[in-house]
């Protein structure tokens, strides 16, 4: 995988930062491809050095060859007309230019990390991959920054999602340029990065368009305050609870096996919650979210596993309540 991150300190740092944005068209519901439903039109980025200098920038069009004419709503956004893509070049042509961009001026071990703001744009980077047959990304997970989440853990509401425009005002970044074209929009999501912590640089985000292969490629991340889990992929929702494996308990602190003090329950069948206690560390919460494979037709999960306290245990009681009523009610009323 081409996304590096070297732990020093308690810090995760990267040796480059591949700050990306993407625009990208799509077509009426007639014409939505399922597989593809946004066709990328346009490749913008900014290369920042470890020490946050800026060392380069990339922008291209791309011709579109799925949904050909500009939706109006899409056009009225970006400013990018059919004219301007006429005589652009094919994605494979951009594509191509933009790995040789990443890879270039780079350590000797070519390490980098993209940086987005959100979480979107390398999904859809890697559909439009997919679909046209390109080199993928990687083979699992990639790991990468998303600024939008970084700017929250920076303003102490790491939940609180803001529009690129919003922060950018509220640093008082200089608005030289028009957003919603991508190297622009990449530009001021460079200018906001520049402005995280050190310390937050750890709390990365994996994107799972491609999930891990196997159990051996499953991921754990340790974040300090919390352990984030990435499964392999299963065939269905039914096989992967019966996996003994995913549903025991540990320690984020130390790792040990817990016995349950509330057992695996869910209000909505999308989301599992479970407790247990260590003896050292105390009350342990842990939330396992069934998500949809779309490459492998199948589902896989993703848990955050913390230390909690008495606060945090009376809301898992009430919840499992709850859940238990709604088993209760759902059974009278067959």
């Amino acid at each position: 995988m081409n996304c590096i991150l070297k732990q020093t300190n308690d810090r995760m740092i990267a040796m480059n930062y591949i700050v990306m944005d993407l625009e990208w068209n799509m077509g009426s519901r007639k014409e939505e491809l399922k597989m593809m439903p946004f066709e990328i039109i346009e490749i913008g980025a900014v290369k920042l050095d470890d020490d946050m200098n800026e060392t380069g920038r990339f922008s291209r069009l791309i011709r579109p060859r799925v949904y050909r004419n500009m939706h109006r709503i899409n056009g009225s956004i970006v400013h990018i007309s059919d004219r301007d893509l006429k005589d652009a070049e094919s994605f494979e042509e951009v594509y191509s230019a933009f790995l040789v961009f990443c890879k270039e001026s780079t350590s000797d071990e070519g390490e980098y990390i993209f940086c987005t703001w959100g979480d979107s744009d390398l999904t859809e980077l890697q559909r439009n991959i997919n679909y046209f047959d390109c080199l993928p990304l990687g083979d699992g997970p990639i790991e990468y920054l998303d600024v939008q989440k970084l700017f929250g853990y920076n303003c102490g509401e790491p939940k609180n999602r803001v529009s690129l425009e919003k922060a950018v005002d509220s640093l008082s970044i200089p608005e030289t340029e028009g957003f919603h074209r991508a190297v622009n929009d990449a530009s001021y999501t460079a200018e906001v990065l520049k402005h995280v912590d050190k310390i937050n640089l750890k709390y990365t985000s994996f994107n799972t368009y491609h999930t891990p292969a196997s159990r051996e490629e499953e991921i754990t991340r340790d974040y300090g305050r919390y352990v984030k889990q990435i499964s392999r992929a299963y065939g269905d929702k039914s096989t992967l609870l019966k996996d003994r494996w995913q549903k025991k308990l540990f320690c984020p602190k130390c790792g040990k096996e817990l016995t349950k003090v509330i057992s695996w329950f869910t209000l909505n069948g999308k989301h599992y919650l479970a407790a247990g206690r260590c003896s050292d560390h105390g009350y342990v919460r842990s939330k396992l979210r069934i998500k949809k494979d779309e490459v492998r037709d199948g589902v896989y999960a993703v848990r955050t596993t913390r230390v909690t306290d008495t606060e945090g245990m009376n809301e898992m009681w009430n919840k499992y309540r709850k859940s238990e009523t709604q088993k209760s009610t759902s059974s009278k009323s067959e």
